[in-house]
């Protein structure tokens, strides 16, 4: 596996084709819920808890000593989303990748890093990279981090590769637009939203987003913002 590159702004009708595509595969996880070719299944509590390992600890206090409290809280919120979304649908994905992914995929917009050349996806992934060889991760997970995160906005390419860089897409966009989230059961909902509350979080977030597509026009975020991404965050999570 090679480490993606930046993104960068990719054509406006490029970056439509890939939510529509996006889109009609959402469509079809549901029909197929809906006439009973798929089910989802009931998940434990521990397979959505963090890994108790070193390495997710130190992405933790990475994570700490460079985001504000509301980019940690949507951290949290992202990995549990991802892994309680993986259990639902029976995936297998190594969670201490996810989790690891999860803390540092918005390294690129936290103020020490915001101005960084590059698209905040691809800066963060960056980060994160050489994070994981600094602790002694193998090359190969350090290029999965990598990538989860460098992709984490790719609507209509990352839920189609390994389930790690899918569910670092899928539990960020659920945090963001409520993406999947009638597949997450209500209680396991509001009990991770109780542990990492919003608290505004679209107030907060969104100039973040703003500021990179400001500064940064052909980064990857601006194209997604110049069509109305902003507009779609939520400012509630509902089941």
């Amino acid at each position: 596996m090679k480490l993606v590159p930046d993104p960068g702004r990719p054509a406006l009708p490029v970056l439509i084709m890939r939510f529509a595509r996006a889109e009609l595969r959402t469509r079809g996880r549901n029909l197929a819920r809906r006439i009973g070719l798929k089910t989802l299944r009931d998940a434990l509590p521990d397979e959505w808890q963090p890994p108790d390992s070193a390495l997710a600890k130190q992405a933790e206090q990475t994570a700490r000593g460079l985001c504000k409290d509301f980019i940690m809280q949507h951290s949290h919120r992202t990995y549990c989303f991802g892994a309680l979304l993986a259990a639902r649908n029976g995936l297998k994905l190594d969670r201490e990748i996810l989790f690891v992914s999860a803390m540092l995929h918005d390294l690129g917009v936290s103020d020490t890093h915001a101005d960084d050349d590059g698209s905040f996806e691809w800066v963060s992934a960056k980060l994160a990279h050489s994070f994981c060889l600094e602790q002694g991760a193998p090359a190969d997970r350090a290029v999965l981090v990598h990538n989860a995160i460098a992709l984490h906005t790719s609507a209509g390419i990352a839920d189609r590769l390994q389930p790690e860089i899918a569910m670092v897409h899928f539990g960020a966009g659920m945090d963001l637009f409520g993406m999947r989230i009638d597949e997450l059961p209500a209680a396991s909902l509001s009990e991770i939203l109780e542990k990492h509350p919003r608290d505004g979080f679209k107030e907060r977030f969104s100039p973040c987003l703003l500021h990179q597509a400001k500064t940064k026009p052909r980064s990857h975020i601006a194209g997604a913002m110049s069509i109305g991404l902003s507009n779609m965050i939520k400012d509630q999570l509902t089941d």
